[in-house]
């Protein structure tokens, strides 16, 4: 089942709306951590969080551009695999006794 590029894009818009709200929830997490609790110990969890939900919204994003530049990558692919190919063939033709 093959999908139209118009298909991936439609993700696009959704993962990165998505990825910056989550990035803007770690950010204000980790803000908290760091200066609106008192003891240290309370803040280490809000920090661990934040964390955690940047790396979950930065892979959002990247899922986000992805989507969007999909054939873009499929085609700059093959023709890196057709130029990797093509030179091995011509190099094994011409080392053959």
């Amino acid at each position: 089942m093959s999908k139209s590029t118009s298909e991936y894009t439609m993700l696009f818009k959704p993962l990165l709306a998505a990825g910056t709200l989550v990035v803007a929830f770690g950010v204000v997490c980790i803000w908290i951590g760091t200066s609106v609790v008192s003891p240290k110990e309370d803040g280490e969890g809000f920090k661990i969080i934040g964390i955690r939900f940047l790396i979950g919204g930065i892979v959002s994003i990247t899922l986000a551009f992805i989507a969007k530049y999909f054939m873009l990558i499929k085609y700059l692919l093959k023709q890196i695999s057709y130029k990797g190919r093509s030179g091995r063939d011509k190099f094994s033709d011409w080392h053959k006794p």
